[in-house]
């Protein structure tokens, strides 16, 4: 796992990341647990690389203090995802809750950086009695990322709360 002196959350590679959500997904659909995924981004103003780099420090150690130890981080290129086991919609949607609430605070200083910060949120779940496959699952959540985004909505989306 990668650790930077910046902050003290550990970030699962990638490729260990998908590993693990398929281990994952298999467990869940094998004992009827519930699975929740995150896939969240942000946008900062102004958006230089700098500011970049604080607004990616300051959102690490917002899940460093709301994730569980449980919980399974990664980020992947410009997103982070978090995998929640034995997570389910409700458990997922109050978790998102208390992230939105930290990221809505204005205005923001990191790191003698100011900056805005725009923060959306997909999550998608694997009720324990679906079958859906881990590729599907990070469809899903990247769906209800994309159309959080595209509709600039800083309130958490939920997949199978999206119309079709």
């Amino acid at each position: 796992m990668e650790n930077s002196l910046e902050h003290d959350i550990e970030l699962y590679p990638p490729e260990s990341f998908t590993t693990l959500l398929d281990h994952e997904v298999n467990r869940s659909r094998r004992y009827g647990e519930p699975l929740t995924l995150l896939d969240l981004t942000f946008e900062t103003k102004p958006a230089d690389p700098e500011t970049q780099h604080s607004a990616e420090v300051f959102t690490i150690n917002l899940l460093n203090l709301r994730l569980r130890n449980t919980d399974i981080p990664c980020k992947k290129e410009n997103e982070f995802l978090v995998l929640m086991p034995s997570t389910d919609e409700q458990g997922g949607r109050i978790a998102c809750e208390r992230l939105e609430k930290l990221f809505h605070i204005e205005p923001r200083a990191y790191d003698r950086v100011s900056f805005e910060l725009s923060a959306f949120i997909g999550m998608a779940t694997l009720p324990g009695d679906r079958s859906i496959s881990s590729k599907e699952l990070m469809q899903n959540a990247s769906q209800a990322l994309q159309h959080a985004r595209e509709n600039r909505l800083t309130n958490t989306v939920i997949f199978s709360e999206m119309k079709p």
